[in-house]
């Protein structure tokens, strides 16, 4: 009876051990970070570099931060600058884009994952209380490349032409 007793104590430990370890691998994504490694987006972090067609230098940098509950997220074309953050809102199941430019442009959005391509859907307010929307598509195209595609959203529908093509190539 003893020794029935240690059994049934013992399965009972193994059956929460793995009912604990079962639990553990289940869960969802907690955070941007875990949620891009999750998807195979971690290539996206980092520095990146392109030439836009008007021969002006961009660049943009990508950097997880506060142990990957946020995407810090600076850019640069000519004398323009950008600095956002982005984070996953877990009760909402998105990941929320905020940010300004050094025109007072005020930025929002969210960003998703389709296939293999990032989208952020952007809403831009100038200072003046003007809205413009946008939709930017990023994707790897080898290990070094990124392209991305931006859109003009006008009356809910996406521009046919993209406003913008860049190729952008990993900073070393």
């Amino acid at each position: 009876m003893k020794n029935q007793c240690l059994v049934v104590v013992k399965l009972i430990g193994i059956g929460l051990i793995l009912s604990m370890a079962v639990t553990v691998t289940a869960a969802e994504p907690n955070s941007i970070g875990q949620i891009l490694k999750a998807k195979g987006f971690e290539w996206f972090i980092g520095g990146w570099e392109a030439t836009t067609d008007a021969n002006e230098k961009a660049e943009a940098r990508f950097e997880l931060a506060l142990n990957g509950f946020a995407l810090s997220t600076k850019a640069r074309v000519g004398q323009y600058e950008y600095a956002g953050l982005a984070y996953y809102v877990q009760s909402k199941k998105t990941i929320v884009n905020t940010g300004i430019d050094n025109g007072g442009r005020i930025f929002g959005g969210t960003w998703e994952i389709y296939g293999d391509k990032l989208v952020l859907n952007l809403e831009q307010t100038t200072p003046d209380g003007t809205i413009n929307n946008f939709v930017r598509y990023m994707s790897k195209t080898d290990a070094n490349t990124m392209k991305s595609v931006t859109y003009q959203i006008i009356e809910g529908k996406r521009s046919e032409e993209p406003m913008s093509i860049l190729e952008f190539k990993r900073k070393k």
